[in-house]
């Protein structure tokens, strides 16, 4: 879901409400904990990024920094790395003692630029990937600009930019979406991903495949859209969000190693997947970026499944709408099933991370249990609730 649509206004009297009332989670007025994860928070109008422990949601706010709108948030070499998209920065923050936001100890400002993807190849070197025509490198830690890859001759004719979105590395190969952006929120017919040797800063190919559309995303700042399980790296697309009619979503794969897409495998969601009392076959729906794989080869996203549920984006109110529903995928065996959890909003379908046990945490906004935090066990196929937020809980990304 593309934030771009939202109004940039500070309702400075909503956060200033940080304090839940919420018995689950205890209120401190001490700093002595440690905080587990990275995570972004919205008021529905604005975000903030910061850190955060489960067991201290009341403190959801405190030391955060606002980002307007549009942001992003990696974790990496003890350090987050936070994009601005509004204003287009992407800055390294330092984490001070018990994992709490410290300060700004490098920053890299390209003004007027949709740049949220970081691909880090080691600690002195990363890709920058977003509305650039190109891919950017950078030394992390100084985040000094040290060369690009010029990706402006694989642009289709009708498009305005070509977008290095979702990427993963593996065996020394970047593989990334290029989306074709012939606007905003319209990001190319076809898939395709090209593989980029990280060693030489050279394109080795482009994979396309006309069977889906464009796969990876722009608003995909921890890069969940493309899925690495079993020696393949599965590509999704989600149709640009439905605003270019008659393009097909759904998930593609590329042997690691290889350079095409594997002809034997497509999954085409909308069209294929029904699940009783949730969505018809042929309803137009789409994932959220996945989780990455638990040890039994699942991953984890929000099913938005607004088609079913007669709903629409008309406004900025739209986002509040509670059509995504969390879901298990599997993806070698093109399945997905609906888990004990209500229907979040648009904003809070983001927050997912698979903890070392097996079980899911999720980060929600329904209207059961309003802003929340459930603990989903896929053993029991049960879910609970585990804290309570003021705020409506975005990204989860862990410290380590």
């Amino acid at each position: 879901m593309n934030k771009k649509l939202i109004a940039l206004t500070f309702a400075a009297s909503l956060f200033a409400a940080c304090g839940s009332d919420s018995s689950n989670n205890a209120s401190s007025d001490s700093d002595d904990y440690k905080r587990e994860f990275a995570t972004s928070i919205s008021t529905g109008e604005t975000m903030f990024i910061g850190t955060m422990s489960l067991d201290h949601t009341d403190d959801l706010g405190k030391d955060f920094v606002e980002v307007g709108t549009r942001a992003g948030v990696v974790y990496y070499d003890n350090s987050l790395f936070i994009a601005d998209l509004d204003v287009g920065s992407i800055s390294r923050y330092s984490l001070a003692e018990n994992n709490k936001l410290g300060k700004v100890t490098a920053k890299l400002s390209l003004p007027g630029t949709w740049v949220n993807h970081i691909y880090f190849v080691n600690d002195e070197k990363a890709y920058l990937g977003g509305m650039l025509d190109s891919l950017i490198i950078i030394n992390p830690k100084t985040m000094k600009k040290t060369g690009a890859i010029d990706l402006s001759k694989y642009k289709d004719k009708d498009a305005l930019v070509v977008s290095p979105g979702t990427g993963v590395i593996v065996d020394g190969r970047l593989y990334v979406g290029l989306l074709q952006n012939v606007s905003d929120y319209a990001t190319g017919n076809e898939a395709q991903v090209a593989i980029i040797d990280v060693k030489k800063d050279k394109v080795i190919d482009v994979a396309k495949d006309d069977r889906i559309a464009a796969v990876g995303s722009l608003d995909d700042s921890q890069n969940q859209a493309f899925v690495v399980l079993d020696d393949y790296i599965y590509c999704y697309s989600n149709a640009s969000w439905a605003y270019a009619p008659g393009q097909v979503d759904g998930f593609l794969r590329i042997k690691v190693g290889e350079t095409k897409f594997d002809e034997k495998y497509v999954w085409k969601v909308s069209e294929e997947v029904g699940i009783k009392n949730l969505t018809e076959k042929g309803n137009f729906k789409y994932l959220s970026p996945a989780t990455y794989p638990s040890e039994d080869g699942y991953v984890y996203a929000f099913l938005n499944v607004m088609v079913d549920l007669q709903q629409t984006w008309t406004d900025m109110d739209s986002y509040h709408n509670n059509t995504c529903k969390p879901v298990q995928i599997d993806l070698a065996n093109k399945k997905i099933k609906a888990l004990p959890i209500g229907y979040s909003s648009s904003w809070a379908s983001y927050g997912k991370y698979v903890e070392d046990d097996g079980n899911v945490i999720f980060a929600v906004s329904t209207e059961e249990d309003g802003n929340a935090y459930f603990r989903y066990d896929p053993k029991t196929d049960k879910a609970k609730k585990i804290a309570k937020a003021e705020q409506i809980p975005m990204w989860i990304v862990p410290l380590k």
